[in-house]
């Protein structure tokens, strides 16, 4: 069964993605610049459960500009990890550091969780052979359950079962929680669902090339 704030984020973010096509709608981050609509969604929704702070303008000419909050952990320091996948690799955060770190936070019973796995696999791949970035998934599933279901499923990146205590130093709500850590340890991207892709995948080419 779904948890209720899991169906908030699935019919909020089904709200946000409808637009009127006869209007004209502008999208801006915090630092005011031009997003697309679907990156607005995922901003938006990267918090769910937080107070909406979103600034609407309405000018002459008939145009509704959004600007949104800014996302309050992005620029934070992430938490230490240390942990070990499934296939029994070691994870810290001494091992990680310089790379690129790529975290799925997630859960067997998350249909949404389910529907990202093969647009991670696909994310994965455009970064083959690049030994700076790690993906990762985490769960609080045990270590039997997963293995039992990337038996069936396709997994092309890490994954750390048993992980509650970890995820939970992210001090997070809701899932999935897709976050990107920097080279140097800060959480440069945090979101729920994704329906921008392409900047998911533009914000770790960019560490990349720090």
């Amino acid at each position: 069964m779904l948890s209720s704030a899991l169906v908030i984020l699935i019919v909020v973010a089904g709200c946000f993605g409808q637009s009127n096509p006869s209007s004209k709608e502008v999208f801006r981050d915090s630092d005011g610049n031009l997003i697309s609509n679907n990156e607005f969604v995922d901003i938006r929704m990267a918090n769910f459960h937080y107070p909406d702070k979103t600034i609407v303008k309405k000018f002459d000419d008939g145009t509704t500009e959004f600007r949104l909050q800014k996302i309050p952990q992005e620029g934070m320091r992430a938490p230490d990890i240390a942990v070990r996948t499934i296939d029994g690799k070691v994870l810290d955060s001494d091992n990680l550091k310089g790379k690129v770190v790529v975290l799925h936070f997630w859960f067997i019973g998350c249909p949404v969780c389910h529907a990202h796995i093969p647009m991670l696999n696909k994310l994965k791949m455009r970064f083959a052979g690049i030994e700076d970035v790690v993906f990762v998934g985490m769960t609080g599933d045990p270590a039997t359950e997963v293995r039992r279901y990337a038996a069936r499923e396709r997994l092309d990146y890490l994954h750390v079962a048993d992980a509650k205590s970890v995820m939970d130093s992210f001090v997070f709500s809701g899932y999935p929680k897709n976050i990107v850590i920097s080279k140097t340890g800060e959480i440069v991207y945090w979101r729920s669902t994704i329906k921008a892709w392409d900047k998911f995948e533009s914000v770790i080419r960019a560490e990349l090339a720090r």
